[in-house]
């Protein structure tokens, strides 16, 4: 009698299995690495550039050469399912020859981006209104150095 009552239970187990399987769909089942190929995707690293401002990204963040200025990202720039990022950064303006022994200070400033193939569009933005540049993945800045 026993054998009997575990061959039907595996036989209901089966059957409930074989159910399941046939109403799943299609496919294979999703495992960790079906996640959307842009989660925690990154601004590619290197040189990115056009007018008036090169980028030059690392796994860590970025540094930024203005025509008068530096800013500097110390967080990765990690994009989100729609080629965005938003990070906190620096921004230190330099309107002439810096004098020796007297760094000029840096406002705290955010940093947002849209990437799109090899094309940056990069808002600075601080208390006033925000600065707009277009970068190019590969290319150098086209700077104007203050003097």
């Amino acid at each position: 009698m026993q054998r009997r009552e575990r061959n039907s239970k595996r036989f209901i187990l089966a059957l409930l299995l074989a159910t399941a399987l046939i109403e799943a769909p299609v496919g294979r089942c999703a495992t960790a690495q079906d996640a959307p190929h842009w989660k925690g995707r990154r601004v590619g690293v290197g040189v990115w550039g056009g007018p008036d401002l090169e980028m030059r990204v690392t796994q860590q963040g970025a540094e930024l050469e203005f025509d008068c200025g530096q800013g500097t990202i110390v967080e990765p720039l990690v994009l989100d399912e729609a080629g965005k990022f938003q990070v906190r950064g620096t921004f230190r303006s330099q309107p002439g020859p810096a004098r020796k022994g007297q760094p000029s200070r840096g406002i705290d400033v955010v940093y947002a981006g849209t990437v799109r193939g090899d094309t940056m569009h990069l808002e600075l933005a601080d208390d006033q209104s925000p600065e707009t540049f277009t970068l190019v993945r590969g290319q150098e800045g086209n700077l104007r150095r203050c003097h």
